[in-house]
């Protein structure tokens, strides 16, 4: 038991500071418009820099996303291929797209006309289509939750290469919308901390088995 002492009456102890690694989660808020524009015309294939430096990123939540209409034969979203430069409405309206982000997409997804390829850590997430005269706003509360888990943990973590795509396109095309589009994300890093309980003066010497109370 902790030594302790009277306070005006009041038997208190010394807290004991206990080291502890544990996971912090951030919500990170992204607008397609942040985009540098002059690079990146199309918001359909960017790169967006991140508010700070992440360290030792663990796991990456999609946790909702706002997208303009998705219908077939309109202009206010296209497809668009690099290696020709063209640009096509969509023939169809799809039932979803795909979001890929470079170097972090840890879903599979099976390869078209069952070519047999290789289409592994393709995906980051994939967003339904439920009508095509709104807006798409998904939500983790009312849709699948797409959370990607990184082991061993990204040491560094600056920016994001976001593309948007159909499941039948390649690495050099993807769909883009004229307005701009949000994407909110939770980054979970690890940190070396003390226990919730390290700043508590108490008596009992022991912590709990996982250092804090909750759910």
């Amino acid at each position: 038991m902790n030594r302790t002492f009277d306070y005006n009456g009041v038997q208190v102890a010394p807290s004991k500071p206990v080291p502890k690694l544990r996971s912090v989660k951030k919500s990170v808020y992204i607008d397609s418009v942040d985009r540098d524009t002059n690079v990146y015309a199309r918001n359909g294939d960017f790169v967006v820099y991140l508010p700070r430096v992440y360290e030792k990123v663990v796991s990456i939540n999609l946790k909702s996303a706002e997208f303009p209409l998705v219908n077939a034969g309109v202009t206010t979203v296209q497809t668009f291929d690099k290696t020709t430069g063209a640009n096509a409405n969509l023939s169809t309206a799809p039932l979803y797209f795909l979001i890929d982000i470079e170097g972090l997409d840890k879903s599979d997804e099976t390869a078209p006309s069952a070519n047999r390829s290789s289409f592994v850590d393709s995906v980051f997430a994939k967003i339904q289509v439920p009508d095509t005269t709104n807006r798409i706003m998904y939500s983790e509360s009312n849709g699948p939750r797409m959370c990607q888990y990184y082991q061993p943990a990204i040491s560094r973590l600056d920016r994001l290469h976001i593309r948007t795509r159909l499941h039948s396109q390649n690495s050099n095309q993807s769909i883009y919308w004229t307005a701009d589009y949000g994407l909110s994300i939770e980054i979970e890093t690890l940190e070396n901390s003390f226990d919730d309980m390290s700043s508590i003066e108490t008596r009992i010497a022991e912590r709990t088995k996982d250092g804090f109370f909750g759910c």
